[in-house]
């Protein structure tokens, strides 16, 4: 035979074996799927982008189970949420639906209403038995503007939204259905105590529930109250954190580990009964870590821009991760955009429900299994406070209030922090009118939207740079000599506050010494007077405040305080004395009004000068109750 011949017949057959082999790496990755599988939807709370160790931004955070969790499956590294706030990105993820649609906006706006169909609700239909544990936030709270009557309190709960078993709470006293070994409780919801770090016994309440609905499909959202304040220092995973690093850091550390080891824990159960191949977990953070000053959490969002409460990425693009054993390819990286309302159409697709044009998400298994091309979504979409914003694959256009818009170009080294508005205006203006033709079918309050002062500081801090940037104590210059100062006053006698008692400051420099605290302004008045604060605490309110203290400046001193039930500081939660200028100790008493536990305060010294206190009591007015003291 020629020699031509045997060359073509060789690159014949060479074509055929190499087709063969995409047929068979193409089987392999579309394989048929498992009918009705089980699905778990882990939800973390201002979890930021760089705190999961698979995303290499940061070298302090050990998650090895969600790494693990990556590696068997998908990270989508363009993740989003569909608020920069806790309450409506829990009422977008729970029904696949923008929550602007029903009017959940904001933590104010809550709760969701009853007519809203869940995840929960959707699955019924399709034989799926549905349990929550954790964080819910979408029940009537204290700050909710459309508050429900007390006695109706209890029809908000998962119960009334289609779940049929749920242990329901961030901290250790929590709603339940059932209790921690599974027995139904007489007349749910009846109200549990846990004393355990409150991972640990959010994981056993879903370990509970995945043992005994392990041969009929389920539906879990497990909302892990983690790293979320109040800030905890739960062993053994405290100690195992890098000393050099602040206190916040390392408690936020400490507490995803927790998290972390909690859904190791969960997966290796769905090993043991072997259901991990019939079961689509997805991991994604409610929305970024906050890091202004007086509310960071010691979550990172590197190298995104901007914080909690941002519709830049840094409030709203968190860890993100999808695995199913089998079906969806191991270690996959997608970086196409998608977002927390895809969970629910994915679930209602893989039970078998007919499609749902009332919901905003789409199926991603077939794109992330290559069945379809192209990206999920044309463009994702956000509204919220004064803020609103789109993006397609490479731009996103933000506004601010009704005047100020930035256009971004998310492919570019300067990412959200040059605003590219002028040189773009084609591009910008398709953008907006797209975010118009969206914002028109919503309900009202439509475009532009007035300015909040807050929004307006936030883009001034970390886009326009025009504000000092928040302090997060390692690698900022005010913490560095916060930190030379704390190493005077210890070469003299003094100590460091934060391994003397748990107070801790902010934009002020803390020291102890010769038996009282002296807390000494930062002096940079952009970021306001400074203050001390404690989280972790545990008292029944109303309170007695007793300080014994000595200042130069006279002024108001306050105590600010935020019970089990809030999620954020509220105004009206301040309470107030009169303190004199003095070069002689005094002490000061005062009622502090609080309706529940209190579990986190802040105590605002008079003045702008140097202020010293001897002692800080607070005491429950109750009988008997026992006094939180500090004496320095």
């Amino acid at each position: 035979m020629p020699l031509s011949i045997c060359c073509t017949l060789a690159r014949s057959v060479g074509r055929v074996v190499l087709a063969f082999l995409a047929v068979l790496a193409g089987a392999a990755e579309t394989a048929p799927l498992p009918a009705k599988p089980n699905v778990i939807l882990i939800y973390s709370d201002d979890h930021g982008y760089a705190d999961l160790a698979a995303q290499k931004t940061d070298p302090d955070i050990r998650t090895p189970h969600l790494d693990a969790l990556a590696r068997d499956g998908v990270r989508f590294t363009k993740g989003y949420v569909s608020a920069p706030q806790c309450v409506p990105s829990r009422a977008g993820v729970i029904t696949g639906r923008y929550q602007q649609r029903f009017g959940v906006e904001d933590n104010l706006k809550g709760p969701l209403p009853l007519a809203e169909v869940t995840i929960a609700e959707r699955l019924k239909p399709a034989g799926y038995v549905s349990g929550q544990v954790g964080k819910w936030h979408l029940e009537p709270t204290p700050r909710s503007e459309e508050q429900a009557p007390a006695a109706d309190a209890h029809a908000f709960l998962p119960g009334a939204q289609g779940f049929d078993e749920y242990w329901c709470g961030p901290m250790n006293t929590f709603m339940a259905s059932h209790d921690l070994k599974g027995t139904p409780l007489a007349k749910p919801p009846q109200r549990l105590t846990d004393p355990r770090f409150r991972c640990v016994w959010q994981t056993e309440a879903a370990l509970t529930f995945i043992n005994r609905h392990a041969r009929e499909p389920f539906f879990l959202y497990l909302a892990y109250y983690t790293p979320h304040v109040p800030l905890q220092s739960p062993e053994p995973w405290f100690s195992k954190t890098p000393a050099h690093l602040p206190l916040e850091r390392r408690q936020a550390l400490a507490m995803i580990a927790a998290m972390d080891e909690g859904i190791g824990q969960l997966r290796a159960r769905l090993r043991e009964l072997n259901i991990e191949k019939n079961t689509l977990i997805f991991f994604i953070g409610d929305n970024g870590a906050p890091l202004k000053d007086g509310a960071w959490n010691g979550s990172l969002n590197t190298p995104l821009t901007g914080e909690k409460g941002m519709l830049t990425d840094g409030g709203i693009r968190t860890p993100f991760v999808a695995a199913w054993p089998g079906v969806l390819p191991a270690g996959k990286i997608y970086t196409h955009p998608v977002i927390n309302l895809d969970v629910a159409a994915t679930a209602a697709a893989l039970a078998g429900l007919p499609a749902d044009p009332a919901l905003d998400g789409v199926n991603v298994v077939p794109f992330v299994r290559g069945e379809k091309a192209g990206a999920p979504h044309d463009a994702l979409f956000w509204r919220w406070r004064s803020q609103a914003a789109v993006r397609d694959a490479r731009w996103k256009l933000i506004f601010l209030g009704p005047t100020q818009k930035f256009l971004f170009d998310l492919d570019s080294p300067e990412g959200e922090t040059k605003n590219r508005l002028a040189e773009n205006p084609g591009v910008a203006a398709e953008l907006e009118r797209r975010l118009r033709a969206w914002d028109a079918t919503l309900p009202a309050p439509h475009l532009p939207r007035a300015a909040v002062a807050q929004d307006d500081f936030f883009f001034n801090a970390h886009v326009l740079k025009t504000a000092p940037a928040p302090v997060l104590g390692r690698g900022d210059p005010l913490a560095r000599k916060a930190g030379k100062a704390a190493k005077a006053a210890k070469a003299s006698g003094g100590t460091d506050l934060a391994s003397a008692s748990g107070w801790v400051g902010r934009s002020c420099t803390l020291v102890v010494q010769d038996g009282a605290l002296r807390i000494t302004p930062d002096g940079d008045t952009k970021r306001g007077r400074g203050f001390i604060t404690h989280t972790g605490l545990n008292l029944a309110g109303p309170l007695r405040a007793t300080v014994r203290l000595r200042t130069q400046s006279a002024g108001s001193l306050s105590l600010a305080w935020r019970t089990r039930e809030q999620a954020d500081f509220v105004s009206e939660n301040t309470a107030r004395a009169a303190v004199a200028a003095s070069a002689d100790w005094q002490t000061v008493a005062f009622d502090v009004p609080a309706k529940g536990n209190v579990i986190h305060v802040r105590l605002h010294p008079p003045g702008d000068g140097v202020v010293e206190l001897a002692t800080v009591e607070l005491q429950p007015t109750a009988a008997g109750a026992a006094a939180q003291r500090w004496k320095f």
